[in-house]
């Protein structure tokens, strides 16, 4: 790989730039084997080798979809009767934990978080607070009002955002903020998962505010109170419910005890050991 391409791919991965670098590994010309382009998911492709427009456009069209599905394999085709073979090597965009909140329990929150290969971000409106050295590990660390960080902050269905502030209010502003943004939004393209911090009978209350403010959102991505409910009580405890949570979310699971997937124990037969 030569430097300037080195270059493209390490300025679209700390970008978060869905990229896959593809290399020719079979092709009756030896001369391109181990040739090497960076495809983007706008179909634009790096290419320092001069190819045809014939032959980029065929590159193009066979691993694209690769890049879409976020695969990595081996992919064959042919261009003009000639059988190629290229290894496309997907580099996709982490998905981005937004931790709103700098406090005991956002720590945990935020180091599972990193754990779990989250880009993530934590946000507070105190200097003292939201620092690097609270939180060494993290990618982002950001001192803002929360309106104004949530007023401005990228959304994508790759988001997940936790509004875990030291005061109910601020959550409530920040999650205000974030439905004012989403009802000018698709669906489809709206956050996956927002989870906000409380108790029953006060998260009742904000979602009969919510519903009067806001009648185009369904809130299905909205999790509150946050969290499995796995009895935590500790802030480590309650940092793994929530990220417990974010995963099935993420990950579209059932949150179910695997145990659950064999129907009854007392069906099993165990082979007897033989007693001597």
């Amino acid at each position: 790989m030569s430097q300037p391409l080195w270059e493209q791919l390490e300025k679209a991965v700390n970008n978060h730039q869905e990229v896959a670098l593809i290399t020719i590994t079979n092709h009756p010309e030896k001369t391109l084997i181990g040739t090497t382009f960076l495809l983007q998911k706008n179909a634009d492709l790096y290419d320092e080798n001069n190819l045809s427009q014939g032959l980029r456009s065929r590159l193009i069209d066979a691993c694209l979809p690769l890049l879409n599905q976020h695969k990595t394999k081996t992919v064959r085709f042919s261009y003009n009767d000639l059988e190629m073979e290229c290894y496309v090597e997907v580099f996709p965009t982490p998905a981005h934990l937004i931790v709103a909140g700098a406090g005991h329990v956002s720590e945990p929150v935020a180091e599972i978080g990193k754990m779990l290969d989250f880009y993530v971000t934590v946000i507070d409106d105190r200097k003292e607070f939201a620092n690097h050295s609270r939180f060494p590990y993290v990618d982002h660390v950001v001192c803002s009002s929360y309106i104004d960080f949530f007023k401005n902050v990228r959304i994508t269905p790759q988001t997940y955002i936790l509004l875990l502030t030291r005061g109910h209010k601020f959550d409530v502003v920040s999650l205000q903020e974030l439905l004012k943004r989403e009802e000018m939004m698709r669906i489809e393209e709206r956050t996956t998962y927002i989870g906000m911090i409380g108790s029953r009978r006060r998260i009742s209350g904000v979602f009969e505010q919510l519903k009067s403010e806001f009648t185009d959102h369904n809130f299905v991505n909205i999790y509150s109170p946050v969290g499995l409910d796995i009895g935590a009580q500790t802030p480590a405890e309650i940092a793994v419910s929530i990220m417990a949570e974010v995963l099935k979310v993420k990950n579209a699971s059932s949150g179910n005890s695997l145990k659950e997937k064999i129907s009854s124990y007392s069906k099993l037969t165990f082979r007897e050991r033989n007693r001597k």
